[in-house]
């Protein structure tokens, strides 16, 4: 039997409202060669009823139906256990991929096969006063102010060959901490365009787990950092690397004075270092 293409990994945990548009905007792709994995976390409403429906008319979805609650991140490591494609690309279950995502991202990945990972922009919607255009370009500075990258796809070999999985110990910053390991053994790039919406609802963990959020966000980025450090005792000189211990100074100061500091003095040699060896222009 031939592999497909893509893997398209989803947990799910009680969005019933939500989840049947989060299938259909996989199912209307215009690239078909994926298998859906959709792993219900033990909710306790309609979702996996709505789920095994979908599945019933689509031979492409593999549906996991977990009796207990694990976790999202124990689904997401679940459902990398069982993908089988060559990419695997990730997706929320409250939220919408634009029809041309798998198409756009399995293009640039097959042209750039020294790229290991590949996201792009999101809008996001769902709340009339509420609207946010998000495209980073996977800078340095983007990976020490927030994510990355923001919906992924990424090369199934490098995580079997690394052992690479979502850390619990990140927990509401899985996502943040997997691309900042990820990125020591190939180079990451974002789509330069809007392929993903980002349903904002009031229930989203960067608001009801802001501050578990911010807090392991912290901790991955002085991970970056000693990333950066440890590499710059080989290719840098000692005062790229006087700065580097500076901007560790600056995450240790009060939040905006410290991010301020950290943006200023992150410039020149050591953001060109960096760059030019962890990130795909």
């Amino acid at each position: 039997m031939t592999k497909p293409r893509i893997s398209v990994i989803m947990p799910a945990y009680n969005v019933e409202k939500y989840v049947g548009e989060a299938i259909e905007s996989i199912l209307n792709q215009t690239f078909k060669d994926f298998e859906f994995i959709i792993l219900n976390d033990g909710s306790t409403d309609n979702t996996a009823k709505i789920v095994k429906e979908y599945a019933k008319n689509d031979k492409r979805i593999k549906f996991i139906d977990n009796k207990k609650n694990r976790g999202f991140v124990a689904s997401l490591n679940q459902c990398l256990d069982v993908a089988v494609g060559e990419y695997i690309a990730k997706m929320d279950s409250d939220d919408i991929s634009l029809p041309q995502r798998l198409e756009k991202q399995v293009k640039y990945l097959d042209e750039n096969p020294d790229v290991g990972m590949v996201g792009c922009g999101y809008k996001a919607f769902d709340k009339a006063d509420f609207e946010v255009i998000n495209v980073p370009k996977v800078g340095l500075i983007d990976l020490l102010r927030t994510c990355a990258t923001t919906i992924i796809m990424v090369r199934k070999n490098i995580i079997d060959k690394y052992d690479l999985r979502f850390n619990p110990d990140f927990i509401y910053a899985e996502d943040y901490d997997f691309y900042s390991r990820f990125i020591r053994f190939a180079p990451i790039h974002n789509l330069q365009e809007i392929l993903y919406l980002y349903r904002w609802h009031g229930n989203n963990v960067s608001i009801t787990k802001n501050d578990i959020q911010q807090k392991n966000s912290e901790i991955v980025r002085k991970n970056i950092l000693d990333l950066l450090s440890d590499d710059m005792q080989v290719r840098a000189n000692i005062k790229t690397i006087a700065n580097i211990k500076q901007i560790k100074v600056g995450f240790l100061l009060p939040k905006w004075v410290g991010r301020v500091v950290c943006l200023f003095i992150f410039t020149g040699k050591a953001r060109h270092v960096f760059r030019d060896k962890y990130v795909k222009d």
